[in-house]
């Protein structure tokens, strides 16, 4: 019996014999938790069986499953949730950063944080020094006259000190 079949008895069959037919090798809790995750229908009844996942033998949690489960005519079609990727506001200027500072992919990475939360700290002076255009000046309500004041002074430490504090 595959994942399928076991999400097919989940969903609609009324009587519980096809438990004791399935084999122990072939039920994974985990991934049937899963499964039962991505369907909004069934969220709180699926928060619920979350406890037992690791908790009981994999019968008794496709037991349990099949009990807390509503029984519908057909197994309903649930689209895989993707991660959403995040956007921090920094996407335009993060690459003049890393490419200025020639960093490496890990440095990039480790070092994120500390230079959004730079960037974040005086947006003027980031925005101005990298030459950042004027649409992502009113993204972020600042005053792109701003920049003719400042200048670009090109006192920029080249290494990865500047972000040591």
């Amino acid at each position: 019996m595959n994942i399928f079949e076991i999400m097919d008895n989940l969903y609609t069959n009324t009587k519980s014999d096809w438990i004791v037919k399935a084999d122990n090798a072939d039920i994974q809790p985990f991934l049937i938790q899963r499964w039962l995750a991505m369907n909004d229908n069934v969220r709180v009844q699926t928060r619920k069986l979350d406890k037992y996942v690791f908790a009981l033998p994999p019968k008794m949690y496709l037991s349990l499953a099949w009990t807390v489960l509503p029984k519908t005519q057909r197994v309903p079609y649930v689209k895989y949730i993707k991660k959403v990727e995040e956007d921090n506001g920094y996407d335009f200027i993060l690459p003049k950063v890393r490419k200025h500072y020639d960093m490496s992919d890990n440095d990039f990475n480790a070092n994120r944080g500390r230079i959004i939360k730079a960037i974040e700290n005086d947006k003027v002076f980031w925005f101005s020094y990298y030459g950042v255009e004027k649409k992502h000046w009113k993204k972020h309500y600042l005053n792109f006259d701003l920049i003719k004041k400042f200048g670009n002074n090109g006192n920029l430490q080249k290494n990865l000190e500047v972000f040591k504090r």
